[in-house]
């Protein structure tokens, strides 16, 4: 007779499967990444099609395309049925290029620092950053192009309108936005508040960016770009309203103290400062995990000085300048917000 063997039962003590799934975790964004940069959603955007069919459209081996866009059904970035592929709600919402919530440039911007991170165990030896464009994975203009412009992806997903709804500007009349890089921010304020100006202060590279879209949205009468380093050039001191958003978490402590007083010269009597970042304000779990992990993300690939800083430290910064009455406005999107004002 065949032998009857009992059924093996696991070893006491902790399941290693999530310690597994983390390590592998990396496959689904390799899988993220390939499907945005050969624009399979937009592809399968608007009508079904077989692996064949998108191998051919992308000239991809027919092989390794059905293989990807399996794994895209898997991680819920597609559905098939009768052998063709088309996308889901979440990937035709937020993959498809144009649509109002496209995130895709974000994921190449995130999925950049892959070769610095690949080495986080000597970056955390030496205590150094390693720029993505010096680890040899991405040249410098694509890596500044996808971070500005997943920056834009950031804030016409949400972040925008959360700043929109978390600050009024109504009575507001020349907005100074330091560090404005694409503009996305400037553009969502003026669009909001119809009496609004602003003056967007960056480099030239980000600012080639604004430039197209603020003339997208058509508010170049209404939005001006300034290039030059903030704290060396001379923008005036007429603003009623002054933007710093997501410059605070890549830059040393010294200079956000810095570019705080900048604005409080800047402003009007009155006048309104609006600090936007990553900052610990909310603390939830969720959150808290979200923060905990950007704060070594920036360290390894920004600034060994950057940080995600305490919402109630950034305020602290706010009064050392001069600024007075700093609110916390916690906000659903990643950015926290925190606004100050300059006594009248």
């Amino acid at each position: 007779s065949l032998m009857q063997h009992q059924p093996r039962t696991s070893p006491p003590g902790a399941d290693p499967a999530p310690i597994r799934e983390m390590a592998r975790s990396f496959w689904s964004s390799a899988v993220l990444r390939a499907g945005v940069k050969l624009d399979v959603f937009s592809l399968l955007g608007d009508a079904p099609l077989s692996a064949a069919d998108v191998a051919r459209r992308i000239g991809g081996s027919p092989r390794y395309v059905q293989a990807l866009l399996d794994a895209c059904v898997v991680l819920g970035l597609l559905e098939t049925k009768d052998d063709a592929y088309t996308c889901t709600t979440l990937s035709s919402e937020c993959l498809v290029r144009g649509r109002r919530a496209y995130v895709g440039d974000i994921v190449l911007h995130h999925t950049n620092t892959w070769a610095s991170l690949g080495r986080l165990d000597e970056l955390i030896r030496d205590g150094r950053t390693l720029l993505p464009y010096e680890s040899g994975f991405v040249d410098a203009p694509t890596y500044w192009t996808n971070y500005m412009m997943g920056q834009h992806n950031r804030a016409k997903s949400g972040q925008a309108a959360n700043l929109v709804a978390g600050v009024s500007l109504h009575d507001r009349r020349r907005l100074l936005d330091l560090g404005g890089g694409a503009a996305s921010y400037s553009i969502a304020l003026c669009e909001a508040w119809p009496n609004l100006q602003a003056v967007v202060v960056d480099r030239s590279e980000p600012l080639g960016i604004a430039g197209s879209l603020v003339r997208e949205r058509g508010l170049d009468h209404r939005i001006s770009l300034l290039e030059g380093d903030f704290f060396e050039i001379d923008v005036g001191r007429d603003y009623d309203a002054a933007l710093i958003s997501g410059v605070v978490l890549i830059t040393p402590e010294e200079d956000c103290r810095r570019l705080f007083k900048l604005a409080y010269e800047h402003l009007l009597p009155g006048g309104m400062v609006i600090v936007q970042d990553f900052m610990r304000i909310d603390h939830g779990p969720g959150r808290t995990k979200l923060n905990s992990l950007e704060d070594l993300y920036v360290l390894a690939v920004f600034n060994p000085r950057a940080g995600v800083r305490e919402g109630a430290e950034v305020a602290s910064w706010l009064e050392d300048a001069g600024f007075h009455s700093p609110a916390l406005v916690p906000v659903p999107t990643d950015l926290g917000i925190v606004v100050a004002h300059k006594p009248a």
